[in-house]
Parts: structure tokens; sequence; C-alpha cells
């Protein structure tokens, strides 16, 4: 963990250090809202929350998402008791992504947590690393690779609200 928390800091640093004065970088942030229809082992409706800070090609911020509202899915917990969660929560704390083109950028999510609700002591913190492409103004389709089993890969259609 500290490895991961290390290595975002000197990125972010190197990135600082070469991105030059601050009059020739566009930097802005919004909030937007999100609906999702998710691919992946199971498949899941979500609505999410971000921040998102952009910093010339950077952009960076905090992501809260609720999926799977609407059907019940089983698990099996540390104490391998089957346990059946009516949604889950993911929490990413650090987000970061480079701008490509104006339609595609990737990123990678360090760090994040993922649970059910409610809580049976099922949470875990894999790391993403995702490519978004923007196909129209308010709708993209995101496609990541995680280090969780059950959510290895995922294809997501989003919806800004």
């Amino acid at each position: 963990m500290k490895f991961i928390i290390f290595s975002c800091y000197l990125l972010l640093s190197s990135f600082l250090s070469i991105a030059g004065p601050q009059d020739t970088i566009k930097q802005s942030e919004k909030i937007s809202i999100e609906m999702s229809v998710n691919v992946s082992s199971y498949n899941s409706l979500s609505i999410s929350i971000e921040k998102e800070y952009t910093y010339g090609k950077w952009k960076f911020g905090p992501r809260v998402e609720l999926v799977n509202m609407f059907s019940y899915q089983s698990y099996v917990g540390e104490d391998d008791s089957t346990y059946l969660m009516s949604s889950q929560i993911r929490i990413r704390l650090a987000q970061i992504e480079y701008q490509i083109n104006p339609r595609l950028r990737v990123g990678v999510a360090p760090f994040w947590m993922l649970g059910p609700i409610p809580s049976q002591g099922f949470y875990k913190t894999p790391t993403t690393f995702y490519a978004h492409l923007q196909l129209k103004e308010g709708l993209s389709l995101e496609t990541s690779l995680t280090s969780s089993e059950r959510e290895l890969v995922q294809l997501s259609i989003r919806k800004v609200l």
C-alpha cells in the first residue's frame, strides 16, 4: 500500500514539475452525476457522483458509485459463509487520467473500496486500469481491467445526467 501511495506521489510531482507555467495550462473542475450500464461477470446498473479536476491533459478526482441497485448478488465472505448483497458501493478516492485526444483518455484508480450493502466484511481495495471513449456529448464507453476476480474485465456505457 505504501508503494502505491508513493508511486502516485511521484507521478503527480513529476507531472507538476514538467507542466510549465500556470498561464498556459487549462484548469477546470466540475461535478457530474452519471448513470451506467455495466457488463462483467454479472450485469448491473449504477449511479455515481464524481468531482473532476482538469490540469492540462490530466484529470483527477474522487468518485462514489452505487452499483447493482435492482438485483441481489450472492457472495462468499471471509468466513466462508454465503451472503446476499442488495447493492454495492464503490469509492474511488483517487482516479488519475490522461487525455490522449479529445475523445479518448486512459486512467488508473490505484486503490478504491468495493463492498456490499449491507456490509458483512466483504470490502476489497482493488486497482483498476481503464480507457474512457467519449461517443458523443454526455455519452461514453469505458472498458476496465481490475485486480478483482468478479470485476476483472468490465464494459460500461455511461450517461451524464
